[in-house]
C-alpha cells in the first residue's frame, strides 16, 4: 500500500490538494475538485504506508521520514538573505482532506520555514528536539 496524494499547479504554483493512505479515498476527493481546477491536479503517490510523514517543500514537493528532514536542513548552504526561506516544512499525521477540494489549504498543515532564523536555532540544539519545536533558548 503507498500513500496517496493530489499535487497541483496553477499559474506557475504548486501546492498539495490532499494527502491520503487509501487511493481509494485520494480517487474520491479528486472527483470533488470542480472541474475548472481539476485539470491541474494530479493523484501521485509516495512509499509510505502509515503517518506521521513529512514533506519538504523546495522547488519540488518530497515525502520523507523525519531522518530525510534532518538531511534536508543539513545540507541547506547559508546565504546572507535573512528574510529568504530555503525550504518548508510539512508534519502530517493524518489524511489531509481540505474543506474546499482542490484548493492550497497547506498552511493549515503543521509546518514551518526554514530560513537563517530557523537554522541557527536548528545547529545549536540539533537533533534533540523536533524540527517543529525548536527552543528558542536553552533554559
Amino acid at each position: 500500500m503507498k500513500m496517496n496524494y493530489i499535487e497541483a499547479v496553477r499559474n506557475n504554483r504548486k501546492w498539495i490538494s490532499g494527502i491520503f493512505l487509501k487511493e481509494k479515498d485520494a480517487e474520491n476527493y479528486f472527483q470533488l475538485i470542480p472541474e475548472d481546477i481539476r485539470d491541474g491536479q494530479r493523484i501521485k503517490s509516495a512509499n509510505f504506508e502509515k503517518y506521521p510523514v513529512y514533506l519538504v517543500e523546495a522547488e519540488e514537493f518530497c515525502f520523507t521520514d523525519l531522518k530525510g528532514i534532518h538531511e534536508a536542513i543539513n545540507k541547506i548552504q547559508l546565504i546572507q538573505d535573512f528574510k529568504y526561506i530555503y525550504i518548508n516544512i510539512y508534519e502530517i499525521k493524518k489524511d489531509f482532506i481540505p474543506k474546499k477540494p482542490g484548493t492550497d489549504y497547506m498552511g493549515m498543515l503543521k509546518h514551518t520555514h526554514v530560513n537563517n532564523q530557523y537554522l541557527e536555532r536548528y545547529r545549536k540544539f540539533g537533533e534533540k528536539y523536533s524540527p517543529f519545536d525548536l527552543p528558542w533558548d536553552e533554559d
